[in-house]
């Protein structure tokens, strides 16, 4: 109906001229199936096409070409106010001819003088801004040139766009083209031959190796995914069954910088490739059996975008990060270790095939877990995200780790975006306190050390490249005790309650700002996994800020001296009232003191004693 619909409307334009300067009639679509015709005969002169992109949007036209010599299609600079694009397409879809700036500056035009146009007839001419380009069945480029170059032959017809653009005016002025009806509709894609993440496998691929998605039995030569979101990884479960031609590769299947991951059977690391190694350029990826690491079996086939990088169970990447154009074998810090994660950050989405030799589906396994982390991890142990502030800080204590004595060496956690998380440690000797990210964690992180009224300590931003570290070699920690320990993103900085800063600078220093904590400024993309190293800090008790180390652990000990008394009621007494972070005497630690405090000094009363 649309297609007649187009029809109808071109035959009433052409009866206002011998010459069509065709006006775009609505929004014309983006395929041969929903092209707009800019005419009913094909003789009809057509000098100018003018229209409106919304945005993401492309516009598709059916032209007459009558000699390919004569033809020519430009944008005009007074008249297309974004940088263009043209493509020409044969009436089956197929690629024929593309052009971004060779008009100069940023306009576009294409012609034959390389010979791209077979022949008179129907053709499609689509513009689009830059960076939305055209895609084939396969949701492969079908072009690698971009000045009047003629399309990859055995591309096949348009699919698909994909790039993010603005909305934008335009006029495509033409020579050697005349008006023309929509041609038949072309054929369809044809059904994908090889697994389809989403067709085949039911949905999103997941990114563990509990989670990796199953690929049926049968022979495969080709898998389509998609990376749908930040960060994502696809993991598909596959059988090698000819070891001697086993190959896996994105080369031609998609314009993503990708990573391809092996791992066997028990999860881990087999091989690794990030750009293609038979290849100077490109940052696609290949990997096969040339070192003949791969025996027959089942394993994980992982395919990630650069800077994600497979984690070990204890966070520490399983290969080095570089070098990119090689084909390695497990070489990081965590070589020996199943895969446990992900580290890294990407932003970048899109489609991508993987082609493959040797390869049948296989249905993933359950491999024995990660043993259990090595305390403290935020997820593990805390049950859940770490609060950024006094009040809902996690508190690292252990029903079987003794507080004040057992050593925390390490923290772990994930930071999601504009996310902090701050920890309850105990620091015996301040002068032994160390707290760093260096060697342990890939992005820009800050540490901060606060009381557990919220008044701020010590912070460092960057010791050691983007990473920090924090000790007590300039003087800030006065005194053993309970302390809150804070990872941020740069730049997400603490505040008090007049949203001043806490600190000053960056580099490891006290405090500047007296007051406490009050929320936390700036906001940040979300960072991924850190691993905190500790020394000289320890597990607490349960009751965090309001405990002691003296083996009383009596609740409602305000002052810390081991028993609940008078001492402790008139502290509650005399800051009855206080409101917001640093109010001495509020035990529950929710920013008030009142007659729940006094009730757990009451109810507590003597104990110690």
């Amino acid at each position: 109906m649309r297609r007649y619909l187009w029809t109808l409307l071109a035959s009433t334009a052409l009866i206002m001229g011998a010459q069509a300067q065709w006006t775009e009639v609505g929004d014309a679509g983006d395929l041969p199936e929903t092209a707009q015709a800019t005419g009913t005969n094909t003789t009809t002169p057509l000098p100018s096409i003018s229209g409106a992109l919304s945005a993401d949007d492309v516009d598709m036209f059916a032209i007459y070409i009558a000699d390919p010599a004569t033809f020519q299609a430009a944008t005009n600079s007074t008249t297309t106010n974004f940088d263009s694009q043209l493509w020409l397409f044969d009436v089956n879809g197929n690629g024929i001819v593309h052009d971004d700036d060779s008009a100069g500056g940023l306009r576009s035009r294409i012609s034959n003088a390389n010979n791209c146009i077979p022949g008179p007839g129907i053709y499609y001419i689509a513009i689009s801004r830059y960076n939305r380009d055209a895609r084939n069945c396969d949701d492969a480029a079908m072009w690698t040139s971009a000045s009047n170059a003629c399309a990859v032959p055995g591309r096949g017809r348009v699919a698909s766009w994909s790039g993010s653009t603005a909305a934008g005016s335009y006029e495509i002025v033409l020579t050697g083209a005349f008006t023309a009806p929509l041609g038949n509709d072309p054929a369809d894609c044809p059904p994908f031959d090889g697994w389809d993440e989403t067709s085949n496998g039911g949905g999103d691929a997941g990114d563990q190796i509990e989670t990796a998605q199953s690929t049926g039995s049968d022979p495969i030569g080709r898998i389509r995914g998609s990376i749908g979101a930040a960060n994502d990884v696809d993991i598909y479960a596959i059988y090698i069954e000819n070891p001697s031609i086993f190959s896996a590769s994105t080369v031609g299947g998609t314009s993503l910088d990708t990573a391809l991951w092996l791992f066997d059977a028990d999860g881990k690391g087999v091989l690794l490739n990030d750009d293609d190694p038979d290849a100077t350029t490109g940052l696609q990826s290949r990997i096969d059996n040339r070192g003949g690491q791969i025996t027959a079996g089942t394993y994980y086939l992982a395919v990630s975008l650069s800077p994600r990088r497979a984690a070990g169970c204890e966070g520490g990447l399983i290969w080095q990060t570089t070098p990119y154009r090689s084909l390695r074998a497990p070489d990081g810090p965590e070589a020996t270790s199943r895969l446990g994660g992900w580290s890294g950050s990407s932003s970048s989405t899109g489609q991508y095939i993987i082609t493959l030799t040797g390869v049948r589906g296989a249905t993933a396994g359950d491999p024995a877990d990660c043993p259990p982390p090595a305390p403290w991890d935020e997820q593990y142990y805390g049950g859940g995200d770490a609060g950024d502030l006094p009040a809902t800080a996690q508190l690292v204590t252990l029903p079987d780790q003794t507080p004040c004595t057992t050593p925390v060496n390490r923290i772990r956690g994930t930071l999601d975006a504009s996310d902090v998380d701050m920890y309850v440690i105990y620091i015996q000797d301040p002068a032994s306190f160390v707290a760093s990210t260096v060697g342990t964690t890939s992005w820009d992180t800050q540490l901060w050390l606060f009381r557990c009224d919220g008044t701020g300590v010590v912070a460092n931003d960057d010791s050691s490249g983007l990473q920090s570290r924090i000790d007590n070699s300039v003087n800030c920690i006065t005194e053993a005790g309970v302390y809150l320990l804070a990872i941020s993103r740069y730049n997400r900085d603490p505040i008090d309650s007049n949203g001043q800063a806490l600190w000053s600078t960056g580099a490891l220093s006290c405090a500047s700002n007296t007051n406490p904590i009050a929320n936390w400024t700036g906001t940040t993309s979300a960072a991924g996994q850190y691993n905190i190293t500790l020394q000289g800090a320890y597990f607490v008790t349960d009751q965090g800020c309001a405990g002691s180390c003296d083996g009383s652990n009596c609740e409602g000990d305000v002052n810390n001296d081991g028993q609940v008394d008078d001492a402790d009621l008139l502290v509650v007494l005399f800051n009855f009232g206080c409101f917001g972070f640093g109010c001495e005497g509020d035990l529950n630690n929710d920013t008030t003191v009142d007659d729940a405090d006094l009730l757990i000094v009451l109810f507590n009363f003597g104990c110690g004693s």
